[in-house]
């Protein structure tokens, strides 16, 4: 077991800069602040990994990456920095288009993989990563980092309880603002597969679906094929795609309701839509027991029985680094829980196998509303 694991990151957009890299010094550096905090599992001393290299075609941005984080070797080319590098695991924060291929190429190099969610845009890309891994004898990670967020966490082990009851109903409200158009990232594929694979999380495997949809695009067009707009590989995708996709397709306006029907017996629902605020609520019903997670922060729980309810929500009131929202929103266990497995050579707890069922599911979706009929998985 290597003592402190060397890691590379391809990509330098503006996810990855606010959210991954910084996740290094909150919980990978392992700050003297965070030593014995609330957050458990952070409790040991020093440093399980750094920031080796990073990669990003566009070098100005790469080089502004590698000054702001510490960053010693930068990287213009992938695999230039795979063959000069002595790297344990890479970080590959791309647009869905890109990071299978780029992903296959660091499990060829005989590195673990990080691939942000979603790993890819169809499930043949999908099948292909999860052949590399295999193949190479490593593992790929996927970034659903709400599988480590706080709240749901709490959430899940409520419901867990004996005295919850079987887990019998789940709802789940995801919302977002105008979303781009879907020729930069399609609003199921790059944004609600964080519910998809929630749903998975919180309450197992599903085995149907049922969905309608409502649009307010303008000139709506169901069908569509990827890549009709280019998305540039420099800068960032979101908003340089939505730029050069401006004025040649609407942005997403949109509504889906889904019914689920998951393995266990349980029942849930799904309302996502990118037509109000960004917003998020999840229900979890047992038998007599509810537990409500409210803006992805504050859980209340009713359990059988209680004249009042059990409630949580973080005391950030102090500046300290346990309680940054990467911690809160599970940015920083993803990250470190890919370090811990590279060091440790384990298999990560979420792969591209739950990658590939998010978007198995992203599918049936679609294609429930397509035949307007229920869609087994």
């Amino acid at each position: 077991m290597a003592e402190v694991a060397r890691i590379g990151v391809i990509g330098c957009g503006s996810h990855a800069v606010q959210n991954l890299y910084p996740c290094f010094r909150l919980a990978v550096h392992n700050p003297p602040e965070l030593i014995g905090a609330a957050i458990g599992d952070l409790a040991e001393g020093g440093a399980i990994g750094e920031l080796a290299a990073c990669c990003d075609v566009d070098g100005e941005r790469a080089r502004a990456c590698a000054r702001d984080f510490g960053i010693p070797a930068v990287y213009t080319d992938h695999r230039e920095m795979l063959a000069r590098e002595r790297l344990d695991g890479v970080i590959v924060a791309l647009h869905p288009r890109l990071q299978p291929q780029v992903a296959i190429d660091c499990l060829e190099a005989g590195l673990d993989v990080f691939v942000e969610k979603p790993p890819a845009e169809n499930v043949e890309d999908c099948l292909a990563l999860q052949a590399a891994a295999a193949a190479a004898g490593r593992f790929a990670m996927v970034g659903f980092m709400k599988r480590f967020s706080e709240p749901y966490r709490r959430a899940l082990a409520i419901a867990q309880r004996p005295e919850f009851g079987p887990l019998t109903a789940y709802e789940a409200r995801f919302t977002f603002g105008v979303y781009p158009p879907r020729s930069v990232y399609d609003f199921l594929n790059g944004f609600t597969c964080h519910h998809l694979d929630l749903a998975r999380f919180l309450v197992g495997d599903v085995e149907w679906v049922m969905a309608a949809r409502a649009s307010r695009m303008p000139g709506d067009v169901r069908e569509w094929t990827p890549g009709t707009i280019d998305v540039p590989v420099t800068g960032s995708a979101w908003r340089d795609g939505w730029a050069l996709a401006e004025g040649r397709e609407p942005p997403q306006e949109e509504a889906w309701a889904c019914l689920l029907g998951f393995a266990g017996g349980a029942i849930g629902t799904l309302q996502l839509n990118c037509l109000e605020r960004l917003n998020e609520r999840v229900v979890l019903t047992g038998h007599r027991s509810v537990v409500f997670v409210d803006g992805w922060r504050t859980v209340t729980a009713w359990l059988d029985g209680a004249e009042t309810p059990e409630v949580w929500e973080p005391l950030d009131q102090l500046p300290l680094d346990a309680l940054d929202p990467r911690h809160l929103h599970g940015f920083a266990g993803e990250v470190r829980h890919f370090v811990e497995c590279v060091r440790d050579r384990r298999t990560p707890d979420v792969t591209i196998d739950d990658g590939l069922a998010a978007i198995r599911l992203e599918q049936a979706i679609k294609r429930s509303v397509a035949d307007q009929r229920p869609v087994e998985l």
